[in-house]
């Protein structure tokens, strides 16, 4: 989990914040093979009458398709929709496992970056597309669209790895880190497994999706 400095080379950049690379061991659990859909969403907010995301009705926006990622989730409310699903959302550790494999690759499909593999920023798109629409975006493990289309919540707060002298006011339990790249999001820095990215769990934004997970 993590990186290495030598990991930052020409057209990959990486962050402090993945340092030092580490390994860790988890237990057996599930991941959602795609982001949570429109559609799925919408079968939550209209049996619970929990409020829909604040894009669904911004006309600078397309309208929501159903097969689209849902975006602009807040965390409680990302968190709200796993719970009601029976599952949760994935640790930080367990999402970047999910993108990376055992063979610790930087993007779900290997090594080095592939021009169009993703739904990111500059794809000519502009926008989200339906989800597993990107064959190259996809994980050993099965799993679409984890470098891009829409940025993931992890149930995760924003910590220093072990063995890291980094020292942050934003470390402790105030931010929960997202995974993954959006359809927003420029190559760099964002699209790489092991960047962290991290806001509060009251903010929306449009890059912001996620996906479940499971315990085995």
């Amino acid at each position: 989990m993590g990186s290495t400095p030598n990991d930052g080379v020409v057209g990959f950049e990486i962050g402090v914040d993945e340092l030092p690379q580490h390994r860790v061991e988890l237990p057996g659990y599930f991941i959602d093979r795609y982001e949570v859909t429109v559609g799925d969403y919408r079968k939550f907010v209209e049996p619970t009458g929990r409020l829909p995301p604040r894009i669904w009705d911004d006309r600078r926006y397309a309208a929501p398709s159903e097969d689209h990622p849902v975006i602009d989730v807040r965390w409680v409310d990302a968190d709200a929709y796993c719970r009601w699903a029976g599952k949760r959302l994935p640790t930080e550790a367990e999402w970047e496992k999910a993108a990376r494999g055992t063979d610790g690759r930087r993007w779900p499909w290997g090594n080095q970056w592939q021009p169009g593999a993703a739904n990111i920023q500059g794809d000519r798109r502009n926008w989200t597309a339906p989800v597993g629409s990107y064959p190259l975006d996809k994980s050993p493990y099965g799993v679409f669209d984890m470098a891009g289309n829409a940025m993931e919540w992890t149930s995760s707060w924003y910590q220093a790895y072990p063995g890291s002298t980094l020292r942050r006011p934003d470390f402790g339990q105030l931010y929960k880190v997202l995974k993954g790249g959006s359809w927003m999001s420029p190559v760099n820095p964002f699209t790489h497994a092991a960047n962290r990215y991290a806001i509060m769990p009251k903010w929306d934004h449009p890059h912001l999706g996620f996906r479940c997970a499971k315990d085995e």
